[in-house]
């Protein structure tokens, strides 16, 4: 990692994409958490916010449903730095007009500018994902996923600390404002950046040739990730995480509520210690353990996680929910890591973005339908926030079996 971190750090092109990912992930988590105040502050039953919270996957996920797929074979298609600057702007502009669409218009009228956010976030995701190889040699890819992995994890602490402090304190009006500005700012870093060029598919000269050509490419794509367990694999791992992601989203976010008096500050601070156990998870797989099989290091990160779930429906205390949600970041981080790696070394250059785009469809309809049902599970009293977190990290556990024991290349 030292010999290679530091050639890395050394890399213009990469210390750019870093520094953007930071930055816009910093304002990410302020989103998050003014979404949160602004649904607590407009939900039907502010004691069961559940409906409300269930809303934020639906407008969150549902375009990357819709539109994955298609971006990722357009991303394969354009200059990918490009991808890149145009959607940040844009979702700069939309998280900007979201204050005066909550103020005037509602809830509604802001969960459908998060709706368009998400739909610049479909074409920004899988250009993200695709240009790495681009910028930096394929020995590196591991310790370029893992720093990669830390400018998330270091944004997510910092921002969902100070995020926490300034949405309770001044208000989900500024936690959007500043997030709007960090974007405005990520495109600065993101201009600096300079890919090796690589032959690129053209697209077609008319709509209805275009429009076959998405579909040959997204079929592909498809066949390539159905066919190859190296790609398959790992993407079915995301998949669980996602679904657990979703229950905690809308049950775990119900807990806290009631175990918390400062619900906003303490989700902050809760997303913070997640975070330090995700810098510990990076580091630790930047090292010897991240040279192990796949399979092996998927399967312990399934399991830590879910194993973390269930401790989390016993923790009352937030010293005690602290220490599960640093716990907790170690294996998410570890199964997030070795999943990107894998799929990039699995998948040819021209096929990356299509398959990132796949990897990403299918996640969010995962999280879409988790949360979507315990939506409506929760507000109708169908069963308790702590039996679906349980049963949630139960999964895990049973796919860490699985992917270790029964899924044999």
């Amino acid at each position: 990692m030292k010999g290679a971190g530091a050639r890395l750090t050394r890399n213009k092109s990469f210390r750019a994409l870093w520094l953007g990912q930071f930055i816009s992930i910093f304002g990410d988590r302020l989103t998050y958490l003014a979404l949160l105040a602004l649904i607590m502050e407009r939900a039907h039953d502010p004691r069961n916010p559940a409906p409300e919270l269930a809303l934020v996957p639906v407008v969150s996920f549902l375009p990357t449903i819709l539109i994955a797929p298609l971006a990722g074979a357009f991303v394969d298609s354009w200059n990918t730095r490009t991808v890149l600057l145009v959607s940040d702007f844009i979702r700069g502009c939309l998280v900007l007009l979201m204050i005066p669409a909550a103020m005037y218009g509602g809830l509604n009228a802001a969960l459908a500018l998060v709706f368009l956010l998400y739909v610049a976030n479909s074409f920004f995701l899988p250009a993200r994902s695709a240009i790495l190889p681009d910028i930096v040699e394929e020995e590196e890819l591991v310790e370029a996923n893992s720093l990669a992995t830390l400018a998330g994890v270091a944004a997510t602490i910092a921002g969902a600390a100070l995020g926490g402090l300034l949405v309770e304190r001044a208000g989900w009006r500024w936690g959007l404002g500043v997030d709007a500005m960090t974007y405005f700012l990520s495109v600065g870093f993101l201009a600096a950046i300079r890919p090796r060029i690589r032959e690129r598919r053209p697209l077609p000269g008319t709509w209805t040739a275009g429009y076959r050509a998405v579909v040959r490419d997204v079929q592909e794509g498809a066949r390539l990730t159905l066919r190859d367990r190296a790609v398959l694999g790992p993407i079915l791992w995301l998949v669980l995480l996602w679904v657990a992601g979703g229950a905690l989203h809308v049950a775990g976010t119900v807990l806290l509520k009631q175990r918390m008096s400062a619900f906003v500050s303490g989700t902050g601070g809760m997303l913070a210690t997640l975070g330090f156990g995700m810098v510990t998870g990076t580091l630790i797989t930047a090292g010897p353990l991240g040279r192990r099989p796949p399979r092996l290091l998927g399967a312990i990160g399934l399991c830590g996680a879910g194993v973390c779930l269930v401790l989390f429906t016993r923790a009352t205390s937030f010293p005690a929910l602290a220490a599960v949600a640093f716990t907790a970041g170690i294996f998410v981080a570890l199964l997030l890591v070795t999943t990107e790696s894998a799929v990039q070394r699995a998948v040819a250059p021209e096929l990356r973005g299509r398959v990132f785009a796949l990897r990403d469809f299918s996640t969010r309809v995962a999280v879409l339908a988790a949360a979507g049902a315990l939506g409506v599970g929760l507000g109708r009293g169908w069963l308790g926030p702590e039996a679906a977190v349980a049963g949630a990290g139960a999964m895990l556990v049973i796919g860490a079996v699985v992917s270790l024991v029964g899924w044999k290349r």
